[in-house]
């Protein structure tokens, strides 16, 4: 029986019950101060990432925490604690989804800052947490490095043109060798010399040469339209491609896994890492201009040896079935047959996938592949595929990938050999990175630029710009 006094007591404990819940709450809410080592820790950290600008008034912020002002110093914790998360923002890229701006860049994964720098604070971790946020990658404080200096060669006007002409080799001498002399000179790729003769010397063949060599042109000393081209890049554009390149890299965690394949699509190359050290380089072959390949992170899961080719809709009727009508007899000649409504290639010598083909899970649908034409490994430019990436060696990454599980090159020759369609898969997953580095710090420590075949970067500072 439910008395006056028993109604009273179970009204009262309800009550207190959410009286104890609202205190605990507000007491999850309410977290603690930050402290002057906080403080402190929050604004070396800025200080560690100089490619942005530190908000004016964090020193400021970080002295009112001593104000004896309540109001005072629950603004500056506000203010510090936006600091923080700022920071941790942009440390992972000054845009928060790149694929809203394009759907092919997918190599950023959301990010919380705020939620990341919640949990520090309530672990009373603050200043360890902040300590870890500035890069220490070497490759993006080297390109750091270069984009200060090629700021200073902007600031002080850039570098001369190089008028047209006919190609420039030794022995030639006149205005257009003083002008490609000062040219060079203004890059650092040749030392200034007073009163050194309008002449197409030896040094200066030597200067031309490594000049190519971080511009991807031929290597060969001698200036002709392409390295004309290059050299008469303006500062600004090659600031672009760099500010366009610490994006991106940014996009990526600061320690990439150690062991990994990286696909660079601006350089047509692929590279397998082994203890973070690159064990296997090899050219590729990667989408052309309108058909472009992803930028994205992934793993290969598994081989496929003497594997088929699933014609892509898009392909089968845009391509291969008008060269069907105008060359009858091509089908049965390169083993297409049509099953379900699905043009098939068969497996073999001359399917489009080559013999090896390299299954990755990423979002996009492409993949790693060999291809029965080799020759095109030969050309200096690359994109020229449908989206996915043809390999130069590709026996050679399935034998070291599979190296784990007993396999070795004869073994990959063998199961090629025998003709059938096998998968194999990976007992761990490779971690697979396609990135798209327009710039990037070559062996020498300076600045190596590829040309920017998707527009990319031109659409990327676009979008910086408006931020």
């Amino acid at each position: 029986m439910i008395t006056h006094d028993n109604l009273a007591r179970s009204v009262a404990a309800f009550l207190m019950g959410f009286v104890i819940i609202g205190f605990a709450a507000l007491a999850h809410a309410t977290p603690s101060p930050l402290s002057a080592t906080d403080a402190a820790a929050v604004i070396a950290a800025w200080r560690a990432a100089p490619e942005f600008p530190m908000p004016a008034d964090l020193v400021i912020q970080a002295e009112r925490l001593a104000s004896a002002d309540p109001a005072v110093r629950a603004d500056a914790d506000a203010a510090l604690a936006r600091a923080a998360t700022r920071l941790a923002t942009l440390e992972h890229g000054r845009i928060d989804n790149p694929r809203a701006v394009d759907a092919d860049w997918a190599l950023r994964v959301a990010y919380d800052a705020q939620r990341d720098f919640d949990a520090a604070r309530d672990g009373g971790r603050v200043p360890a947490w902040v300590a870890t946020l500035p890069r220490t990658n070497p490759g993006y404080l080297a390109l750091l490095a270069e984009r200060r200096r090629y700021e200073a060669i902007r600031h002080g006007g850039g570098w001369p043109s190089v008028p047209e002409g006919s190609d420039l080799r030794l022995g030639a001498a006149g205005g257009r060798v003083a002008a490609l002399r000062a040219r060079l000179e203004t890059e650092g790729f040749l030392a200034a010399t007073a009163g050194a003769p309008a002449v197409f010397d030896a040094p200066l063949a030597a200067a031309v040469a490594v000049f190519q060599k971080h511009h991807r042109t031929q290597s060969d000393g001698v200036v002709n339209a392409r390295t004309l081209r290059a050299l008469n890049v303006p500062v600004e554009d090659r600031l672009r491609a760099i500010d366009a390149s610490l994006e991106r890299e940014r996009w990526l965690p600061d320690r990439l896994p150690p062991e990994r394949i990286e696909v660079d699509v601006a350089r047509a190359h692929a590279t397998l890492f082994a203890g973070d050290k690159p064990v296997l380089t090899m050219r590729a072959i990667v989408g052309a201009p309108r058909h472009r390949t992803p930028i994205f992170r992934a793993r290969v899961t598994g081989i496929v040896f003497n594997p088929p080719w699933n014609v892509p809709t898009s392909i089968a009727a845009a391509e291969l079935y008008p060269k069907e009508r105008r060359f009858p007899g091509y089908f049965a000649g390169h083993g297409f047959y049509v099953a379900d409504g699905r043009l098939i290639q068969r497996a073999g010598p001359k399917a489009s996938l080559g013999l090896v083909k390299f299954d990755l899970d990423d979002p996009f649908g492409v993949y790693l592949h060999d291809t029965p034409a080799r020759g095109l490994f030969k050309q200096h430019h690359r994109a020229l595929s449908h989206g996915c990436m043809r390999l130069e060696a590709p026996r050679e990454l399935a034998a070291a990938l599979l190296s784990t599980q007993g396999w070795d090159r004869g073994a990959v020759d063998a199961i090629i050999a025998a003709g059938a369609t096998k998968r194999v898969g990976l007992r761990a997953p490779m971690p697979t990175i396609v990135v798209y580095r327009t710039a990037q710090i070559g062996p020498d420590g300076r600045a190596m630029f590829r040309r920017d075949i998707y527009g990319w970067d031109a659409k990327l500072i676009a979008a910086l710009s408006r931020i």
